[in-house]
């Protein structure tokens, strides 16, 4: 069985923090070529006698630079010491493998005791630090004088921070502007898995619940490719993302002018909306037309428990903020497809940075999916 080092994660809460880290990244990272490459003992990898480890994103990496992307969990499956090992030291000596990895560079971090790969790339690949990228974003770049940083999260070198516009907020929620803010993620990775980004976000500054809300401009990614500056490019994404601001103020109108029933609870299943939008709604096996049922009357019940599990789902998930705005006397029982999709943003305040994010991403896709179908709950 392989043995691959732990994946470096962490979560950041100032900037200065942040830069100190990402500087501390950026010194101790070396992009080194590919050479005479075997294994050795299932855990060190040698090449011209320098031994490395791996983690998983980096030995992915190679699988997949080598065209066999399926040979990861094969490797992991084997417990026989020394199988692993010699099976890749065999395939990496035949000449068309050869040939793949002279193009191919090692992203080795120098942070640890051990020499960790924790990426494979092209010799191509254009290599933007995150310190370069926050020096870009931050010291070089006016328009961040009017962005607040909220929230960082790193996992290998894939980095996501949320920003939040100093000035742009004041939705109304319940006939009062609400302390939500627009802003928007934005990130870049050293290691080739992730383009230089950005999306849209709401952030509420009083319960901390955030959504991450894409949208298809290609301007809104920048791929590691090239020789060339990084800095214009980083500019124009930014200012095509800031001209979407009204589009996710009218999606949040959406949301708000949609009442939360029984009713609509029933069209989002019928429509197959993305409602899983946490882990626990995904392990329910809930109604779909895809599904199949012996009988009408089967399909019936199992459609009644689902709208019961999605009712139920605001008080079992959400937590003190959800409790407070549910049952409101203020709105006379009257809910929006606001408020049920932010007892699911609340909820992931409770777990890990990278499920935090994962479930705000698919809060934004199930609000720009009903925005897009809006008319189908028009009564």
């Amino acid at each position: 069985m392989l043995q691959i080092a732990p994946t470096y994660s962490r979560s950041f809460s100032n900037l200065p923090e942040l830069q100190s880290h990402a500087q501390y990244e950026h010194d101790n990272t070396s992009y080194v070529p590919v050479h005479e490459l075997y294994f050795d003992s299932d855990k060190y990898i040698i090449d011209k006698g320098q031994h490395y480890t791996f983690n998983e994103h980096a030995i992915k990496q190679l699988f997949s630079a080598v065209n066999v992307n399926g040979l990861y969990p094969v490797m992991m499956a084997v417990e026989e010491p020394l199988a692993a090992s010699n099976y890749i030291n065999k395939l990496v000596k035949q000449s068309r493998i050869s040939k793949l990895l002279d193009n191919k560079q090692l992203i080795i971090s120098n942070q640890a005791t051990d020499n960790c790969v924790i990426g494979v790339v092209s010799k191509q690949y254009n290599k933007y630090s995150n310190a370069r990228y926050l020096e870009d974003f931050i010291e070089r770049n006016e328009m961040s004088d009017a962005l607040q940083f909220e929230r960082a999260k790193l996992k290998n070198t894939n980095l996501t921070i949320n920003w939040l516009e100093e000035d742009y907020s004041g939705i109304e929620i319940d006939g009062k502007l609400d302390r939500s803010k627009i802003g928007f993620y934005a990130g870049n990775s050293m290691v080739g898995d992730a383009p230089v980004s950005s999306a849209l976000s709401v952030f509420d500054t009083l319960c901390t619940n955030g959504m991450k809300i894409k949208m298809d401009l290609a301007s809104m990614r920048i791929v590691h490719r090239g020789n060339t500056t990084m800095k214009w490019k980083l500019k124009t994404m930014l200012e095509q993302t800031k001209n979407q601001y009204d589009k996710v103020k009218d999606r949040l109108n959406t949301l708000l002018s949609i009442p939360y029933n029984d009713e609509s609870a029933k069209k989002l299943l019928q429509l197959n909306a993305p409602i899983s939008v946490i882990p626990e709604l995904k392990d329910k096996k809930l109604w779909s037309p895809k599904k199949r049922f012996k009988s009408d009357f089967e399909s019936t019940a199992d459609l009644t428990r689902s709208i019961n599990i999605l009712n139920d789902a605001p008080i079992r998930y959400g937590g003190y903020h959800t409790d407070a705005i549910w049952d409101s006397k203020y709105r006379n029982g009257q809910r929006s497809m606001y408020h049920f999709l932010g007892s699911f943003t609340e909820y992931a305040q409770t777990k890990p940075a990278d499920v935090q994010y994962q479930i705000e991403e698919e809060a934004g896709e199930f609000t720009s999916w009903v925005h897009k179908h809006k008319e189908a709950f028009v009564c």
